[in-house]
């Protein structure tokens, strides 16, 4: 309740008082006036009984009226009253009846000092006026303004902000707190473009909003930002503006912010993801490419091979052709080795899986790694996790490691340089997906280099086939490439990080062992006896070779004739059944290629166990998968030979099943 100081009434000007009733009237007014003194009478016109709801003829004094106001609020205008007529101070003061309604009644009283000439006062006047009405809207504003507040005050994820015509903060809800990093206290009065305005977009703010406070109109009403937090992090929002006029007509701007980071994380996330799967596409594509290739290489190789081994056996010791022959069968043995790398890259090599405690694997291999470095290099492990063991293939996790740190090796200064190693266990968390494993407990096996790093390019490519950096003699671009194969065939995943002049870090993730080891069988596992072919013979066996490549029918026909056998060649599984037919009786074992147009090798074995069961089956591949591998298996075949061995492996493996006993074959 307020109190109003005023100048008393001279009674030398008092107006017509018809003109005051009319005032009265109109106006809504209960007017009144009180004599000072103990005989003091009031005179109220009729509106004051009205809006005070006092019966007629109740108002002698003002204490009468008073009497009609509830406790509360009698005590302090008996008290304003007083110093109206003693100090000559008016005043005004909303006060509330005590007669019940259904809503709060209110009345506002104004008053003021009647002085004579020698400014005395000699009574008080005033008015009553009925404010229920204002005040009840009164109430209801604030109401609405303080759900409004609430609201927006409530709403976690949208962040509210308003500015005055100066762009300075008068409103701040705990959604901006949350989204820019500053409090209401620190944001308050502050200039908008000294908060979350990133520096280059300062001016473009100020004139904008400018344009805006001064014309009244949003020309970008929404709009995708990145602003700025208090640490002086990006923010992405969705804001929205608004521009209002407060109660005095100022140009206030509003802005409705949603944090879109969320999305943008999603977005990124899904980018990768993309780009994840177009990379695994790619290798996926170049992995079954490098499958085919290596099954045609090895048929030229196991031909090239078998001929410089029959060559070289057709010539004496000092003949001058036997160096160049030599040199062939090194280089073909090389031309080996890289499809034995092309073939890991492409998962179509079966490996034989048994339980690895993997520190141990670790040191021995970097101790034989060890001998090989320059002493200008320091390779030294770090930390190593003697609890975990993973379930894997020993050899080709020892070509894993030696890779890698061959990698580091070259990628170091002329100088010298250092290579970490190290093996941790971890816990890998779903939020992972660059890494494509399912979450779960994992073996972190690093290799880290402070060698010459990567470009985000090179890291790009890093683990295609056949890219290399290196100069064109010294790298084939498929050592990480096998890396790659080798590890996503264990169910694991590879991770790299690298920085340009600075280091690289691969970083090989394999599951941790947590059940019994699985121990892959041997592609030359016998599930049962040899053929019926006595130890000692007095007709040389007949062997029925097919194979739809001429130059591999005539290689192996002069490897079998110059180890004693008789040989009976086919180019295709229908010529070798339509043999069979004729010659069945005279064959004792059958060699059959894989891989052949219209029927494969399996067919024609099928084709066997109805015709001839007892009789073996010799199967040749470019390449043994774990498919293949577990038909032979399961069908019971002789013997699986990969097509490059077929030089060193046929007539030991004829030789074997036919000195071995006469038990009968069983398909």
């Amino acid at each position: 309740m307020g109190v109003v100081k005023g100048a008393g009434m001279d009674l030398g000007h008092v107006p017509d008082p018809r003109l005051l009733q009319i005032a009265a009237t109109f106006s809504e007014l209960g007017a009144w006036r009180q004599d000072c003194g103990v005989a003091g009478v009031l005179h109220a016109c009729g509106t004051s009984y009205q809006i005070l709801r006092a019966p007629p003829d109740s108002l002698h004094t003002l204490a009468d009226c008073w009497a009609l106001l509830q406790d509360a609020d009698r005590d302090s205008v008996i008290a304003a009253q007083a110093r109206c007529e003693f100090q000559g101070l008016a005043y005004a003061l909303d006060l509330r009846l005590k007669q019940r309604a259904t809503v709060p009644l209110w009345v506002r009283v104004q008053a003021e000092p009647v002085l004579d000439e020698q400014g005395r006062v000699t009574a008080t006047q005033g008015v009553f006026r009925d404010i229920s009405a204002a005040k009840l809207a009164e109430a209801s504003l604030q109401e609405s303004e303080m759900r409004f507040r609430a609201l927006i005050e409530g709403v976690e994820r949208v962040s509210v902000q308003g500015y005055d015509s100066q762009r300075r903060v008068i409103f701040w809800n705990k959604a901006s707190e949350r989204l820019y990093g500053f409090s209401a206290e620190e944001a308050i009065g502050k200039k908008l473009e000294d908060l979350i305005i990133p520096p280059e977009m300062r001016e473009l703010v100020i004139a904008g909003t400018q344009q805006w406070l001064q014309s009244g109109v949003v020309s970008v009403p929404a709009e995708e930002l990145v602003l700025r937090h208090k640490n002086g992090s990006p923010v992405p929002v969705f804001s929205s503006h608004s521009m209002q006029r407060s109660g005095s007509g100022e140009a206030l701007l509003y802005c409705v912010d949603v944090d879109l980071s969320e999305r943008v994380q999603a977005e990124a996330v899904r980018h990768q993801l993309e780009l994840r799967l177009r990379e695994a596409q790619k290798l996926e594509a170049l992995g079954t490419m490098a499958g085919g290739i290596a099954h045609d290489f090895n048929n030229v190789l196991g031909a090239i091979l078998a001929n410089v081994s029959l060559a070289s056996a057709l010539l004496a010791e000092d003949h001058p052709a036997r160096q160049p022959l030599r040199l062939i069968s090194r280089g073909g043995e090389r031309a080996r080795s890289m499809v034995q790398k092309m073939l890991a890259f492409s998962r179509h090599a079966p490996h034989s899986l048994e339980v690895i405690p993997l520190a141990e694997q670790v040191k021995d291999n970097l101790a034989l790694l060890q001998a090989s470095l320059p002493p200008r290099v320091s390779l030294r492990i770090i930390e190593a996790d003697e609890s975990l063991r993973v379930e894997a293939d020993a050899s080709e996790l020892q070509q894993v490691l030696f890779n890698l740190c061959t990698n580091a090796w070259q990628a170091l200064p002329v100088q010298g340089g250092k290579i970490e190693v190290g093996l941790r266990a971890c816990h890998l968390p779903e939020d992972r997906p660059e890494l494509d494993l399912p979450a779960g407990d994992y073996a972190h096996l690093f290799v880290r280099d402070d060698g010459s790093g990567m470009s985000e390019e090179t890291r790009a490519r890093i683990f295609e086939p056949f890219f290399t950096t290196k100069p064109v003699e010294q790298g084939t671009g498929l050592g990480l490439s096998v890396v790659h194969g080798i590890v996503r065939s264990h169910r694991g995943a590879v991770a790299l990080e690298s920085q340009l002049g600075v280091g690289s870090c691969f970083s090989v993730y394999l599951p941790s062992y947590t059940g019994a080891a699985v121990q892959a069988p041997s592609p030359g596992t016998q599930a049962h006896g040899p053929a019926a072919v006595p130890a000692q013979i007095a007709v040389r066996p007949q062997v029925l070779y097919v194979d739809d490549d001429e130059v591999m029918r005539l290689t192996v026909e002069g490897l079998l004739l110059r180890a004693g056998y008789r040989v009976l060649l086919c180019a295709s599984v229908d010529e070798a059944l339509a043999s069979l037919a004729e010659h069945g009786q005279d064959i004792a074992v059958v060699v059959s290629d894989y891989n052949m147009p219209g029927r494969d090798g399996l067919g024609l074995a099928k084709a066997m166990q109805s015709s001839h069961p007892q009789l073996p089956l010799f199967l040749s591949t470019g390449y043994v998968s774990e498919h293949l591998q577990q038909q032979v298996q399961a069908m019971g075949l002789a013997r699986l030979i990969k097509k490059e061995h077929l030089l060193d492996e046929l007539i030991p493996s004829i030789t074997q099943l036919l000195a071995g006993g006469s038990a009968p074959r069983s398909w």
